[in-house]
């Protein structure tokens, strides 16, 4: 009885979202591809789903990665489409006896590297869904994106991968028509697509994509404002969209669609969503939630009217057919093993993130937690304007006045370890120490040196990073750094180690 009259909740919350952009259910469902094979992903998520309702109490969290785009920057942080996908899921989860959760750990001004090496540390190793938003940041290098989705695909939860096309000046596109292919998708280009497909068929996991465009451009065209007709908080690429079909008014969700909550909230820029381009995306992406909700409600009434009644689906038993090695990948030829097959410990001063933090492990005090420097006036304006932006750029500060750096590193096999500054913005400030050639590293007692192989790899991938090689047994084992230059000061963000 419980189900069926969450069934009912689903289907009025999901007209709620059709009024609301007046839509048809086929017009919403056109925002999401499920790749080939018929839909596949769309079941698989759908039966994962299923699993957390037959466990009764069960849950289910989706975790969101990328750029200042998805984490809000512009805009207030809990009008970001993470959020807006949180606060629309949560009641028809709710209904369904299903803890849902979202964590938006989407980064301001943040690369794929070194940030996707740590991917179960930054969203939790019992994500469900995790997602990818790093568009902007790859622009011209699409092959780091199998970099980010090979780490995904490693997290012990083996959760279903979502590309999302998030940022603002995507919304709607007239250029074609029809129904959405991976081909209309702009964070699917030739290159991701292979890598999209080629992953999903390997490895059995989920692969999906969402953009709002192939829904929105079936019901309207979109028209840039002149100046003596915007409102305030527009930008210059203002835009409206309007009805194709004659004499029908344009709901108010889709008017003002560049327009801010407030004016001169940090980040406002042209490629970031303004509320409304949030919602659009956050509500188009539940609608199809909800699909795959109730048609796992649908399966579990089957299930409980069937007599005997059989055992659910259990978690473990459906991603069996998940692997995780690889090992007939096809791509990765643009970037060195090191870069897209190594399974790294991580442990990253950055938040917000579920695992352990730098803190964790380092052994000298006299280093302290601060804000990368490129972030200070950030966070002032953050706390100035109450935007609530989760994304901290954290690293540990010290100089050659404060000792060696030393971190404690568990379970290490001979190997590499990669250390990484903070991202630094457009230019990295002078009286910061240069990691290649201003430290000097131990592993205990014993020097070692710099990978020049890998070095020059780093400056085309994770130019804030270095790498060192080691031969010592396995175990627990000191990594120290020691500055070897007067007035400058050494930051580190990052510590990754085989």
């Amino acid at each position: 009885q419980r189900l069926r009259k969450t069934l009912v909740i689903v289907d009025e919350e999901q007209q709620k979202i059709l009024d609301m952009y007046d839509l048809t259910a086929e017009q919403a469902q056109k925002s999401v591809w499920y790749g080939g094979e018929g839909g596949k992903a769309k079941r698989q998520i759908s039966d994962r789903i299923l699993t957390a309702i037959s466990k009764r109490s069960g849950q289910f969290h989706m975790a969101f990665t990328g750029m200042s785009v998805c984490a809000g920057h512009g805009s207030y942080f809990n009008e970001s489409y993470p959020i807006v996908v949180e606060s629309t899921l949560q009641k028809v989860f709710d209904a369904a006896n299903v803890r849902f959760g979202v964590r938006n750990a989407c980064m301001g001004g943040t690369y794929t590297y070194p940030y996707s090496w740590c991917m179960s540390n930054i969203v939790g190793a019992d994500v469900d869904v995790v997602a990818w938003d790093f568009g902007m940041m790859e622009a011209g290098r699409s092959h780091f994106t199998e970099g980010w989705l090979q780490q995904a695909l490693k997290i012990e939860s083996k959760p279903a991968i979502l590309f999302m096309a998030g940022y603002a000046n995507q919304l709607l596109d007239d250029s074609s028509g029809g129904a959405i292919s991976s081909q209309d998708i702009p964070a699917l280009d030739q290159y991701r697509r292979g890598v999209a497909t080629h992953y999903a068929r390997v490895t059995g996991a989920p692969v999906h994509a969402f953009w709002a465009a192939p829904t929105l451009r079936e019901r309207y065209t979109q028209v840039k404002i002149p100046d003596s007709e915007r409102g305030k908080g527009g930008w210059d690429n203002f835009i409206e969209l309007r009805s194709k079909s004659g004499g029908r008014a344009t709901p108010e969700a889709l008017t003002n669609l560049r327009w801010y909550s407030r004016k001169g909230l940090p980040g406002q820029a042209s490629w970031h969503p303004a509320p409304k381009e949030h919602q659009v995306f956050g509500k188009l992406l539940s609608f199809n939630y909800m699909d795959m909700l109730k048609s796992a409600i649908e399966k579990e009434i089957e299930r409980l009217s069937a007599s005997p009644v059989p055992p659910p689906l259990n978690l473990e038993k459906l991603l069996q057919s998940q692997v995780v090695d690889f090992p007939d990948s096809r791509v990765c030829k643009d970037t060195k093993e090191l870069f897209c097959h190594t399974a790294f410990h991580c442990s990253t001063s950055y938040e917000p993130r579920q695992g352990r933090g730098l803190i964790d492990l380092i052994k000298n005090e006299n280093y302290k937690k601060v804000l990368a420097p490129a972030d200070n006036t950030a966070i002032e304006e953050v706390k100035r304007y109450g935007t609530g932006y989760l994304d901290r750029k954290y690293a540990y500060k010290g100089s050659r006045a404060n000792g060696p750096l030393s971190f404690r590193l568990h379970h290490v096999k001979a190997g590499s370890v990669i250390v990484c500054e903070p991202t630094y913005g457009w230019r990295k400030p002078r009286n910061v120490i240069d990691l290649a050639s201003e430290v000097e590293f131990f592993i205990d007692t014993h020097k070692v040196k710099l990978v020049e192989s890998d070095a020059r790899s780093m400056k085309g991938i994770a130019k804030n990073c270095v790498v060192v090689t080691y031969n010592c047994p396995q175990g627990g084992h000191d990594l120290v750094m020691e500055p070897t230059v007067d007035g400058k000061d050494l930051y580190v963000s990052f510590v990754l180690w085989n």
